[in-house]
């Protein structure tokens, strides 16, 4: 069961957002009138036939919208090749947000095995040991399966979102604003479900620089 659980709320996250999404702004505004709804910052709704909405402009939505959410978290990881900020944003039950760090841990862990195993947190240390005198490591995997168990329970299933690749394609990038909207913005039920189980990461477009290039041709043409 646990192993199909991740698979079973990574659909989950997709069903409800995805289903009717005529009525993803009308239904969340009436439920949350402090968050910003994307018209707010863009001056029209994501979708509305002729309007794209630069890349700042997006990214001040995104900041506007953790600074209102305690279900979101905004970042600058780094510059685009022409000096974009590329970001994301991390979204989840406020009561996970504050318990992220302990959250990252769980999946470095359960992303080395040899962690869980041999008690070693640093690669380089184990790389030494295993050069000077390998009897130095004594792995454990029976342990081993049974800590990956335990930090399974303990954890989130993580779903990595990114909406934007290709520059041409503009409504990936503008949807990444409806979709957190709803999920900053919507008590439904199921949206409560996935914030409670899931932690998103939502990365708006992998490709800024690109985006930023087709409004500047949409807007000669």
């Amino acid at each position: 069961m646990h192993k199909r659980l991740p698979l079973f709320l990574a659909a989950l996250l997709l069903v409800a957002l995805f289903i009717q999404p005529n009525a993803i702004l009308p239904k969340t505004v009436a439920q949350s009138k402090t968050i910003p709804a994307p018209a707010d910052v863009l001056g029209f709704t994501p979708g509305d036939d002729r309007k794209l909405a630069s890349w700042m402009k997006v990214v001040e939505y995104f900041q506007k919208l953790a600074a209102a959410s305690d279900r979101v978290k905004f970042e600058e990881i780094g510059k685009s090749t022409m000096g974009a900020p590329f970001v994301y944003a991390t979204i989840s039950a406020s009561e996970n947000l504050k318990r992220l760090d302990e959250f990252k841990d769980i999946q470095r862990q359960l992303a080395d095995p040899r962690i869980l195993a041999d008690g070693i947190t640093n690669a380089d240390v184990r790389n030494r040991l295993q050069t000077e005198n390998p009897k130095l490591i004594r792995q454990d995997w029976a342990r081993s399966d049974l800590k990956a168990s335990d930090l399974i329970k303990r954890g989130k299933t993580v779903v990595a979102i990114t909406c934007g690749i290709h520059s041409t394609e503009v409504g990936s990038y503008l949807s990444s604003m409806l979709i957190a909207y709803r999920l900053a913005s919507s008590n439904d039920p199921e949206i409560q479900e996935i914030l409670r189980n899931t932690i998103i990461l939502l990365v708006p477009s992998t490709n800024p620089d690109g985006t930023s290039r087709m409004i500047v041709l949409r807007r000669i043409s």
